[in-house]
């Protein structure tokens, strides 16, 4: 019997193929990260067995060349073997685009979250008991992915409605008007992909900004494996630059590279924060980007966002810096390089 694909999924926003697959041993779920790439990734959880398990892990890697069974001690289904309602099966993308759930009707059956491959986990089943080597037990988890699913059914939803991009327009135009000012102009940057997004030019006190909108739409993936219980507050970004009226005629080569980064948390499977700096040579004497999150600059002029989708946004000045400025900050910390430093202009290419 040759491998089935028994269903399978695109994420909504970054380059992964979800894929539940059926051989004559097991099923599994799949996420394929880059497919036929060079930075391509497989993640694996099994979901169940089809046969009776094996005794132990080196009994379930008899079979060469194919995904093993479960060891009998780690498996909480029928010994002999199960099979799936494949009809009922469906594929459920959190919110990140970069982690998702396989559902047997209402009932979650495995999920690859975003921390999979960290220390060899791969994933959790239904079927699975305690720590297996090949998935592990779902049930203490349950509650909380039942919860990341029926949250992201609701936030793809939103997506259906058919002026969802007038709400967001508006909810973010009206933040940076208040900020500068009606806007100069305006900048589709969304490579006529899904999710779109804009970026909006304007002047203040003879500052010109221009400030993306839309990108905090969908959260950034990742970032729930550094910021722990309080990732919600910082996986929605937009990106910002300001630059003195003198430093006009780079705005063209700055708003491209904001376009680019707009894009590159999901094209990349990683987070933007406070700190984190970008190679960047478009600029002669500047060889990063520095990235800095208004929120934690309080002295800073600032738009000032509202909660969007029930969580904050974190508006990312993107700095031009040196190679010197960049190798402290690796050294240091980014706290340390602003220390002594006028943080109500620091953003700001004077």
């Amino acid at each position: 019997m040759e491998n089935e694909i028994v269903i399978d999924s695109a994420s909504p926003v970054s380059n992964i193929q979800a894929v539940v697959e059926k051989s004559e041993r097991n099923y599994y779920l799949y996420l394929w990260v880059n497919p036929e790439t060079p930075e391509s990734e497989l993640r694996a959880c099994w979901i169940c067995n089809r046969v009776p398990a094996p005794a132990n892990v080196k009994e379930a890697f008899r079979y060469e060349g194919e995904a093993p069974c479960m060891p009998e001690e780690f498996v909480a289904h029928d010994p002999q073997g199960i099979d799936l309602d494949e009809d009922s099966l469906s594929i459920e993308w959190f919110e990140e685009g970069d982690a998702a759930a396989v559902l047997s009707g209402d009932k979650i059956i495995a999920v690859i979250p975003c921390f999979s491959g960290v220390n060899d986990f791969p994933g959790y089943s239904a079927y699975a008991k305690g720590t297996g080597p090949f998935a592990w037990e779902l049930k203490n988890a349950y509650a909380r992915f039942e919860e990341q699913v029926n949250k992201s059914r609701s936030f793809w939803d939103f997506f259906e409605k058919d002026d969802f991009w007038g709400e967001v327009q508006s909810f973010h135009m009206d933040t940076l008007e208040t900020f500068f000012g009606k806007h100069e102009k305006y900048f589709v940057i969304d490579r006529n992909e899904f999710p779109p997004k804009a970026l909006l030019k304007g002047r203040k006190n003879g500052i010109i900004y221009g400030i993306t909108l839309g990108v905090s739409m969908i959260p950034m993936p990742k970032v729930e494996m550094y910021y722990g219980d309080e990732y919600q507050d910082y996986r929605r970004i937009e990106l910002g630059f300001a630059c003195s009226e003198r430093h006009e005629p780079l705005l063209n080569n700055m708003y491209s590279t904001l376009s680019s980064l707009a894009a590159y948390p999901w094209d990349h499977v990683t987070f933007f924060g406070h700190g984190h700096t970008v190679p960047f040579k478009n600029i002669k004497g500047m060889d990063y980007l520095l990235l800095l999150n208004a929120r934690m600059l309080p002295e800073a002029v600032s738009p000032e966002y509202k909660d969007f989708m029930g969580e904050k946004v974190n508006l990312l000045w993107v700095k031009p810096i040196t190679a010197a400025e960049q190798k402290e900050i690796a050294d240091k910390g980014v706290d340390e390089y602003l220390k002594g430093k006028d943080l109500s202009t620091i953003f700001i290419l004077q």
